[in-house]
């Protein structure tokens, strides 16, 4: 009985190992604009959480930019602490052009 719990629980260790967790870099990759635009939709999801007045905002880059300028892709996590509790937030971003970009929450 123990190889199955085993097996059963492969999959999520292997994709516990397949996200990335661990910062590459502090800070955002994103310009102005779309951290303006990224904090909105972070906010938003942050009150679907229950917390309506997020106080503060911290970005790491979780994956380098991938791809070709103009349709690169990377990911970051936005750490939002507000209402006394901690909020993850992994976003992302995919270029859509040369002056134009793209976000999705992803966890």
């Amino acid at each position: 009985m123990r190889p199955c719990a085993l097996l059963l629980l492969f999959p999520l260790v292997c994709q516990a190992e397949a996200s990335p967790s661990e910062p590459v870099q502090e800070g955002t990759l994103a310009n102005q604009q779309l951290i303006r635009d990224a904090m909105v939709g972070v906010a938003s999801w942050v009150a679907t959480k229950g917390c309506d007045a997020p106080e503060r905002f911290v970005p790491v880059v979780l994956q380098l930019p991938e791809g070709e300028p103009g349709s690169r892709h990377w990911q970051e996590r936005w750490t939002v602490t507000g209402c006394d509790n901690v909020y993850p937030v992994v976003i992302d971003f995919r270029e859509t052009g040369m002056q134009s970009a793209m976000w999705t929450i992803a966890r």
